[in-house]
């Protein structure tokens, strides 16, 4: 598909106000450098849209990924600022290893959910080895519903290994539904890993929430990211350790992270962190809350602060406790 003019988005505003979000996050600055070759393409495949070129959300492109798709139509550009559009009941199965492969080199685009709650686009992992790999530059998924365990309801026993992979810097999930277990055989083994190349990454106001049953080896592991920033995520499920946090720092030290207004709950029996730490890990956590099931003291909430300082942390180990501030960061 050829690069379209920028005709192709008048009354581009209205459009988005029509689908309930007047300024999705992360599109300003993609939208801003639109007029420098960015591209624009709308994607949905719900019952009653016809496939088009995807040059509005009335003549949509039916596919993301594949040959024919959005990601394909990027054609391994970098530095444009392109915008995918999924358009509201859309959903699409991620099926394979490295499933959006397509997408070559493209780098510096963003793939945002249009619509409100459930009516919100959906990625679902269908097999064990589905992934997707976020691995060029300045890539944002926003807005979405992300299913890495297969289907949010009771199916064929399927354990997801690593669903997701970030491995490109200035990379960037926002506003999303992920659910990472449902229950005790529909589970993710890891449900996000970073690589120490994934520097400056945004984890900014996703729901991640995994079933009590449904235990992992942590939901996500943070590898040697630098300047990362994560604010306002809520991370709630239960690893399969009591010594694991549902939040694992890990392998190489991550450095000047700031860390704000998240919640961490790992719903792991007798779990003995919140967060598992790492020493050399620097920064900065700041208003966060902890809760773990050690139903003994408030001391192991981080398995490690490194050289991390923490501002008005809230630490739980019981159901209907009132948060407290300890006195000591980690056993």
């Amino acid at each position: 598909m050829a690069f379209r003019s920028s005709k192709t988005i008048t009354g581009f505003p209205g459009m988005v106000a029509s689908y309930g979000q007047p300024n999705p996050s992360g599109i300003a600055g993609g939208l801003a450098r639109y007029w420098g070759g960015g591209e624009v393409i709308f994607v949905g495949n719900r019952s009653g849209l016809k496939a088009g070129d995807g040059s509005s959300p009335s003549n949509p492109m039916s596919s993301l990924v594949g040959t024919g798709g959005a990601l394909a139509a990027l054609q391994g550009t970098t530095g444009r600022g392109h915008v995918i559009f999924l358009l509201p009941g859309s959903s699409y199965s991620v099926d394979a290893a490295d499933w959006a492969s397509v997408m070559g080199a493209a780098s510096d685009f963003a793939i945002i959910g249009l619509g409100t709650g459930t009516s919100r686009a959906s990625l679902t992992w269908t097999t064990a080895t589905s992934t997707l790999l976020m691995d060029t530059a300045n890539v944002a998924i926003d807005g979405c519903r992300l299913f890495l365990a297969g289907a949010n309801a009771a199916g064929a026993a399927l354990t997801v290994a690593a669903p997701i992979t970030i491995s490109g810097p200035g990379c960037a999930l926002r506003n999303n539904d992920i659910f990472f277990g449902f229950d005790a055989d529909q589970i993710v083994t890891v449900g996000i890993t970073t690589t120490a190349a994934a520097d400056g990454l945004t984890l900014e106001n996703n729901t991640c929430i995994g079933a009590t049953a449904a235990e992992c080896t942590t939901f996500m592991d943070i590898i040697g990211v630098d300047q990362l920033r994560m604010r306002s995520n809520y991370f709630a499920g239960a690893t399969s350790s009591t010594g694991v946090g549902i939040v694992r720092f890990a392998t190489t030290a991550s450095l000047d992270v700031c860390l704000e207004y998240n919640t961490y709950i790992n719903r792991k029996a007798a779990s003995a962190a919140a967060v598992t730490g790492l020493a050399g890990v620097s920064g900065v956590s700041r208003d966060e809350m902890f809760h773990y099931l050690d139903n003994v003291s408030t001391t192991p909430w981080v398995t490690s602060p490194g050289i991390m300082c923490f501002y008005n942390p809230r630490v739980t180990n019981l159901a209907g406790e009132i948060g407290m501030i300890p006195t000591v960061v980690s056993a």
